[in-house]
């Protein structure tokens, strides 16, 4: 009986609203209320645009560019909120990954997977050691590649290599400027990964804090949406648009 007159309540306050204003709810409130709705669901459970304002992921994100994370490659999030509802899979070396940063969870990093559970890794003298192999870097020239990045991304200032984890492989930044990072040998624990950034010399990752816990995750990087370069004019990197991520 309350539900009724709950619901005879909000009836008698609609029609008691001008016929004006009953129209305007109809036609643009309503509707836009509900696309919020909509998008917001999107963007907590299938896929969340972000943009990336550093450059810890030069070359494969430049600085200024827009990102698709896949919300549903790990977990299905209830939606509207970061708790997880059915646990999918887990990363694999070689994925960019979107996760809370461990050292305060209001902010989000993206990183490259590199040990899973189990592995040994090392990083010395900017080589990559995973369970006792370095990881093969092979020299490239691609210069147009760094010179949108920024100045202290120059050619002149970095170099570039192909590096293979697995069947994957993926382009990396060397800094001429900075001294190596070494980090590890670190076992993997239960649970957790190591994460590092394309940029090897200019990323805040787990050579510094850490592996991130499988709880901190929030999606799998995907694919770059736009991409906006404020440095150089006409400030759009056309060929950047749509590319996938790998």
């Amino acid at each position: 009986m309350a539900e009724m007159g709950f619901r005879t309540e909000i009836q008698r306050s609609w029609n008691n609203l001008p016929k004006s204003a009953r129209g305007f709810l109809k036609e643009w409130v309503l509707p836009l209320g509900l696309a919020v709705v909509v998008a917001f669901l999107f963007r907590t459970t299938i896929a969340s645009p972000r943009h990336i304002p550093t450059g810890s992921m030069v070359p494969t994100i430049k600085i200024g560019e827009f990102i698709f994370v896949k919300m549903y490659s790990y977990d299905l999030h209830i939606p509207f909120t970061r708790h997880k509802w059915i646990h999918r899979n887990d990363p694999q070396r070689g994925d960019i990954v979107v996760f809370e940063y461990p050292n305060d969870r209001s902010k989000d990093f993206i990183k490259r997977v590199i040990g899973i559970p189990g592995d040994i890794v090392e990083v010395r003298n900017k080589r990559v050691w995973l369970n006792g192999t370095a990881l093969r870097l092979d020299p490239i020239e691609d210069t147009d590649t760094l010179l949108d990045a920024g100045k202290e991304y120059h050619p002149d200032h970095m170099s570039l290599f192909r590096e293979h984890l697995g069947d994957r492989s993926y382009i990396v930044a060397h800094s001429h400027l900075r001294a190596p990072r070494n980090a590890g040998p670190i076992e993997v624990p239960e649970g957790s990964f190591f994460v590092i950034g394309d940029n090897r010399d200019d990323s805040s990752d787990s050579r510094e804090w850490g592996v991130v816990p499988r709880d901190y995750l929030l999606g799998q990087g995907s694919f770059i949406w736009f991409s906006f370069d404020r440095r150089n004019f006409p400030f759009l990197r056309w060929n950047r648009f749509f590319t996938t991520l790998r």
